[in-house]
């Protein structure tokens, strides 16, 4: 990996040699010991884990994985009961490194994750980009952490970097221009394509641009959100045939990628139309225009052909509490695990569109401030579909721009809260992982995440003054 600057070229001097050194560890424990790898469950999560579970089985080691929603006492106490000699956490574990340095006291443990870091890791061996001056909101993702350290382990373990390209757009991070990578993920892709696993072309971003009729795939699409497209068929067909673009060829439905330069322009044209006439930007419709990322060892016409899809996938499969499903397609399951994680994805995109027509029917749903948009989902919207939601209604712009903050009630009891910031927010000054991760232990809780996407946990009893506070912190930084 390349330095793309003599300025830079000490940090990627660091970040190697803290890979080759967190790797000669790994390696040393799983020689005698059972390794304990624990990785966060949506879509970068699992990409992490599939990552790293391939690079454990290549030494090989013998693994036990769990795939968690979050990290608190319990759960390290759960952890902490079951036999290993070495934990690793990917894609999570950043933010809780004093707790976990306090009930795994007995484990060498190793963290690779990208979320910004709170408290002191002592006796962890942690792998945290941001420590080395590389932003994990933007440049690299948990999947991309995980890959740096599989390749310490094993130059051959390139072959994992389109599992990284695809974790890093499950975090949403192809924030460049023509919605590229920067930094570190740039560096991930180009493994990638010089090993001819991974082609990038610009195109029109459609989910499901290879698989789904046109119609369809415009209707699946959520990031940007297109308010009266975006899961709506019936006019997603009328729009097509005011672009003159036939959604047939003979008795076969016409997909994304069977349409021609001109019929693609014509589309994105009756699309920006559509929106301006909502009296919204039609600048939006531009992100639906960019480097599209083939797997080229996946079949052509399958939903892991395409990486966003493929991310869409995984991130379905966690969310829909079948995590299993979703490592089990990222260490190459292609049977029945594929097959059953396809009709997840389709109960998972049933219960979002639940999801956002409650909240766009019930008055008392959401409350609107000046400066966010508080869903308080408790007893409608499932505990690990809060980060989900919160991200659809923030893409949506049906708000304007402001933080989106969604609660509900989880098993336990406690209140769970995701919150979404757009990127203009975040140039104004709004880091919600920094802001959850010093608020929610002054309510008996935890947080944290990145500058534009972070959540925490708390005792139901302290949700309401917890939401106060969060309110009055973010309008501190705005009025």
């Amino acid at each position: 990996m390349q330095p793309p600057s003599a300025s830079g070229e000490r940090k990627y001097l660091e970040l190697r040699d803290q890979a080759t050194r967190t790797a000669s560890l790994i390696k040393e424990k799983a020689r005698d010991d059972i390794v304990l790898l624990a990785t966060h469950f949506d879509a970068d999560g699992i990409s992490a884990g599939s990552i790293m579970l391939s690079a454990l089985n290549r030494l090989p080691a013998l693994t036990h994985l769990r795939v968690i929603d979050r990290i608190d006492e319990k759960i390290l106490e759960d952890i902490e009961q079951i036999q290993s000699g070495l934990v690793i956490f990917t894609d999570i574990g950043s933010g809780y490194l004093d707790i976990i340095s306090k009930i795994l006291r007995n484990r060498d443990i190793v963290i690779a994750d990208h979320h910004q870091p709170l408290g002191d890791p002592v006796g962890v061996h942690h792998f945290n980009t941001h420590i080395l001056g590389f932003n994990g909101s933007e440049e690299i993702s948990g999947a991309g952490t995980a890959y740096l350290l599989a390749k310490a382990l094993d130059s051959r373990n390139a072959d994992l970097s389109p599992m990284a390209i695809v974790g890093a757009l499950g975090d949403q991070q192809d924030k460049a221009a023509k919605r590229g990578f920067k930094g570190l993920n740039s560096e991930i892709l180009k493994d990638a394509v010089d090993s001819r696993l991974i082609e990038v072309k610009q195109d029109l971003i459609f989910f499901g641009r290879q698989t789904r009729p046109v119609h369809r795939a415009i209707a699946s699409t959520t990031d940007p959100f297109l308010p009266g497209l975006s899961g709506e068929e019936d006019r997603c067909l009328a729009l097509l045939d005011a672009a003159s673009v036939p959604t047939k060829i003979e008795d076969r439905w016409r997909t994304i990628s069977d349409l021609s330069l001109d019929e693609k322009q014509r589309i994105v044209e009756k699309i920006v139309a559509h929106i301006i006439s909502l009296n919204l930007k039609g600048e939006i419709v531009m992100d639906l225009i960019g480097s599209v990322y083939s797997l080229l060892r996946e079949d052509p016409g399958t939903s892991l052909r395409d990486a966003r899809e493929f991310a869409t996938l995984l991130n379905a499969c966690g969310r829909m509490n079948r995590a299993a499903l979703g490592i089990a397609i990222g260490v190459g399951d292609r049977g029945d695990s594929y097959k059953a994680a396809q009709e997840v994805y389709a109960q998972y995109k049933t219960t979002l569109s639940k999801y956002m027509n409650w909240i766009a029917t019930s008055p008392n749903a959401m409350r609107r401030g000046r400066h966010v948009v508080i869903v308080n989902g408790n007893g409608v919207i499932d505990e690990n579909m809060t980060g989900a939601v919160s991200s659809l209604v923030s893409s949506s712009n049906l708000f304007g721009d402001k933080v989106t903050i969604v609660t509900t009630v989880t098993a336990s009891g406690d209140a769970k809260v995701s919150t979404r910031a757009t990127e203009r927010l975040v140039e104004k000054g709004v880091n919600l992982g920094k802001t959850l991760q010093s608020l929610a232990p002054r309510h008996s809780g935890v947080g944290g995440g990145h500058a534009i996407a972070a959540g925490a946990t708390i005792p139901k009893i302290e949700l309401e003054r917890f939401l106060t506070e969060l309110e009055s912190s973010i309008e501190g930084l705005l009025d």
